[in-house]
């Protein structure tokens, strides 16, 4: 009786330990912005939209209508852009809170930081 015990015991550890996997998550690479390079609207924040936003902000639909031509004056508010405290605007806190918010892709790292660096360099239309 107490090897039966002793075998089902190794066995359940042995079980045990082969389960247990460990995945490496290596952190995301970040490209650099260059504070000093202005940031185009239409050339580099516009393509971000229109890759994962416009499915479901686009004209008719959810609000901000992020299409071309129309994103721009649809976010250009102090409830979306907040050129004083950039992290804190709401456009940036929900593109990258990925999974924070239902239905919203998040962007990859690079692409968050080109967007905070845009806000902060004042949320031009250039």
């Amino acid at each position: 009786m107490k090897r039966i015990r002793l075998v089902v015991l190794l066995l359940i550890l042995a079980s045990g330990m082969g389960g247990c996997v460990y995945d490496f998550i290596a952190p995301e690479a970040v490209e650099p912005v260059d504070p000093g390079t202005p940031i185009g609207f239409a050339a580099q924040i516009q393509p971000l939209f229109t890759a994962g936003c416009i499915s479901c902000h686009k004209t008719g639909s959810t609000a901000p209508d992020l299409t071309s031509g129309n994103a721009y004056n649809a976010i250009n508010t102090s409830k979306y852009i907040n050129t004083s405290s950039p992290a804190q605007s709401l456009l940036y806190r929900r593109v990258v809170a990925s999974g924070g918010f239902t239905g919203h892709p998040g962007l990859n790292a690079s692409q968050a930081a080109l967007l905070l660096a845009w806000i902060e360099q004042g949320a031009k239309n250039n």
